[in-house]
């Protein structure tokens, strides 16, 4: 599902005109390494099922072990594929890597309501790129106003207080994140969206 992912979009993109077809080999750079370490995990797993006395006494170690916190998270993180982080030139945590689950309050000026969402794979639906506007930052919207019909920008309010906004992927992948209170740099969102959306007509150097 994951390469898929990764993989449809930037067919869609190339296909549609709006990026040249070197973005196609980031595929192979983002995927390759996990593709490599699955099968190192499926025989990892399956050395722990061996019926001999020496193999139930690791499985019983790791089983305390998976009892600890940071262990339970590393294997979980680990199955689930969050522990996956791409490089896309950005040192920031969440970047290269899957966006959390995180529960967002939704603002609808047009209803007068607020829209509660648990998940920010919801707002992903289209194959769209995701500008997530975390704090009403009008810059930050402005900014991607070019990109309008290409990328899906959303303001909401989260519980998460060490990101101002991020740029999301369809895929899931973080592309971008402007840290909490940090002034925003245009050209590195503007990189950003250009890189996996293109450059369209107006847009910001």
């Amino acid at each position: 599902m994951a390469d898929a992912a990764n993989l449809g979009r930037k067919l869609a993109a190339v296909v549609h005109g709006w990026v040249g077809e070197d973005i196609l080999d980031t595929y192979t750079t983002e995927r390759h390494p996990v593709a490599t370490r699955l099968p190192q995990n499926t025989r990892a797993q399956l050395a722990l099922m061996r019926p001999d006395p020496q193999t139930r006494a690791l499985w019983e170690m790791f089983s305390d072990l998976i009892d600890l916190d940071d262990a339970h998270r590393y294997v979980t993180d680990m199955l689930a594929g969050m522990d996956v982080r791409y490089d896309l030139g950005d040192d920031h945590r969440l970047v290269g890597t899957l966006c959390p689950d995180m529960k967002l309050n939704l603002e609808r000026p047009d209803l007068e309501v607020v829209t509660a969402v648990t998940r920010s794979a919801d707002l992903l639906p289209e194959g769209r790129e995701l500008l997530l506007d975390l704090v009403d930052r009008a810059e930050v919207r402005d900014a991607a106003a070019a990109w309008t019909g290409r990328v899906n920008t959303v303001t909401a309010c989260t519980d998460r207080v060490d990101v101002n906004a991020l740029l999301i992927r369809p895929d899931g992948c973080v592309a971008w994140a402007l840290p909490t209170g940090q002034d925003l740099d245009v050209t590195t969102l503007v990189r950003a969206l250009g890189t996996w959306s293109d450059r369209p007509a107006g847009a910001p150097l």
